[in-house]
């Protein structure tokens, strides 16, 4: 029983729960962090992506069962090694996917909307955008930027328009990334096995895109500092932030994943915990 349980952990992807700390990136901005009521309510919604995000997978694996079996990496996964019953893994997600939604009804409307949209925008992904050149990468920015939104409209705190555009801006930053990575390695290893969108993209391409995404950060982030004053200490930490992962993405070659690079990538690990705590202490005291 205990191995079925961890099988299930391991389609639910927990590891990429980190994504969602988004949610409360809106609370921290707005100088609410210590809000207890506000706080509650976005660990809430904290909850309900965990889940919305995790049934997502569940729906992937199993309709990317057949691929996933001849990938040598992905034929290891639960459903698609057959540990996990396909049937059962289908049960078990719509269930976490109401679970979530019910949750979401207690919220408040504008959060249940976002997170509907989110779900059936990453199942029209799974079926069939994720094919669809540009807009892929659009759609995995997309899953950020509703992210920081819902934490937001959870607990009825207003965003500035540079907030929203550091979110978008930052998002596809990391997606732009993520298929660079998976384009490098797929030539490296395998140029016939390609996901279909992939033979779309060239690393020429996609790196014009990351240089333009990376100055529009920078961008944003300074403008949205500046009119916060003392967040203009934070823009260092946020340029070294956002050099190192090219670095990573450009000589390290990975960067397929932000999550892993989080745990993995030291200076990414402290750059994020020196930002965090810099913003609770400069908006929240």
């Amino acid at each position: 029983m205990r191995k079925f349980l961890f099988l299930l952990m391991a389609e639910m992807r927990i590891k990429q729960w980190t994504k969602n700390l988004l949610t409360y990136a809106a609370l921290i901005f707005n100088g609410s962090a210590f809000n207890l009521k506000k706080f509650l309510i976005t660990s809430s919604a904290f909850i309900a992506f965990c889940l919305v995000s995790s049934g997502i997978y569940i729906i992937n694996d199993i309709f990317d069962l057949e691929k996933d079996r001849l990938n040598p990496e992905k034929r290891n996964r639960p459903i698609a090694s057959g540990a996990v019953n396909k049937n059962f893994a289908l049960i078990f997600s719509f269930t976490i996917l109401t679970l979530a939604l019910i949750i979401a009804v207690n919220i408040n409307s504008e959060f249940l909307l976002i997170l509907l949209s989110y779900l059936l925008i990453n199942i029209l992904y799974t079926i069939w955008l994720k094919n669809v050149v540009i807009i892929d990468v659009m759609i995995i920015a997309y899953g950020f930027v509703a992210r920081a939104v819902a934490g937001a409209v959870s607990a009825g705190i207003n965003i500035t328009e540079w907030f929203l555009l550091c979110v978008m801006f930052l998002s596809l930053f990391l997606a732009l990334g993520k298929r660079r990575h998976e384009l490098v390695e797929i030539q490296r290893k395998n140029p016939n096995g390609a996901r279909e969108v992939l033979k779309h993209y060239k690393l020429e391409l996609i790196d014009q895109m990351i240089n333009a995404v990376t100055s529009a950060v920078i961008i944003s982030y300074s403008l949205f500092a500046e009119s916060n004053h003392d967040m203009m200490l934070t823009i260092p930490l946020v340029i070294y932030g956002i050099f190192y992962y090219l670095y990573v993405i450009h000589v390290k070659h990975s960067g397929g994943s932000p999550d892993e690079a989080l745990y993995k990538e030291k200076p990414i690990l402290i750059t994020v915990l020196l930002y965090g705590i810099s913003i609770i202490i400069i908006r929240n005291f």
